[in-house]
């Protein structure tokens, strides 16, 4: 039988590892290229990438690798693929502010398995294995994370990333009016918000990756909350290319999700 804790703590020392080499690119002069999508690339982002990829392939090497920079790689039959988001939230990482993360997810037989989400600048870890909980570490404690028990919207605060388009904004604000929390990039950053309890509601306009969620799901879901497409469908981690989910996403702490869902249905139209 298969001991995923211990992978978990292969996963979260090689994040950690990675972690610390993009804080010794922070604040210094950054080499940014743009990728194909126009997302922007810095020697973080490849240095993070390199850690992860190359320490993942070593202590698995029966498994498969998907990375945002390198794509896939490795055993291509396998019923383990590994995903790897080095830098999420670049742009913010870029500007020397917070929002942004080292994220690891593993998928079994196309679901989401286990994560690690290290936020290098708060010295924060989260990590879930399905089915075992989530946890969250800082500052050398460690506690059992529960997202909030919050069901009345206008006690529910909400966060969505920076770009936001407007008119949707304004939309959303008529339907969602529990506090709008200022917008930060990172997927993982956002989640930390939800379970941490500092957040309920997560609502994302454009459509994400299968590294940008497969950790930071799994860690909300396991905590008790909620992360599906805005139509209220299961995220599809099919291995084709592009690797993405091709919807925008909504996460919540659970009890009015379904609410939600019909509630937003229209906020892009």
């Amino acid at each position: 039988m298969e001991n995923y804790s211990d992978w978990l703590a292969t996963a979260e020392g090689l994040a950690q590892e990675a972690s610390r080499a993009v804080m010794g690119f922070l604040g210094g002069p950054l080499t940014t290229e743009r990728k194909a999508d126009q997302s922007p690339v810095t020697e973080a982002d490849l240095a993070s990438d390199k850690i992860l990829r190359e320490g993942l392939r070593k202590n698995f090497p029966r498994h498969a690798v998907l990375t945002e920079e390198n794509g896939l790689s490795g055993e291509p039959g396998s019923d383990y693929v590994w995903l790897i988001d080095p830098l999420d939230g670049t742009k913010a990482f870029a500007k020397g502010i917070p929002g942004f993360c080292v994220m690891v997810g593993l998928l079994k037989s196309g679901w989401p398995l286990l994560g690690v989400v290290v936020d290098p600048l708060e010295g924060r870890v989260y990590r879930a294995i399905r089915g075992q909980g989530a946890s969250h570490s800082r500052g050398g404690k460690t506690e059992a994370l529960r997202v909030s028990a919050r069901r009345e919207p206008i006690a529910m605060p909400w966060v969505v990333s920076t770009g936001f388009p407007e008119a949707p904004l304004a939309r959303a604000r008529a339907l969602l009016p529990g506090p709008l929390l200022p917008p930060i990039n990172s997927v993982g950053i956002k989640v930390g918000l939800l379970v941490r309890q500092e957040a309920d509601i997560y609502l994302n306009h454009h459509p994400v990756s299968y590294w940008d969620t497969a950790a930071p799901a799994l860690i909300l879901e396991e905590a008790g909350g909620r992360f599906t497409a805005l139509d209220g469908s299961p995220l599809d981690y099919a291995l084709r290319p592009p690797f993405g989910h091709g919807v925008k996403t909504l996460a919540g702490n659970g009890p009015l999700h379904d609410e939600l869902v019909r509630r937003l249905a229209g906020v892009f139209d």
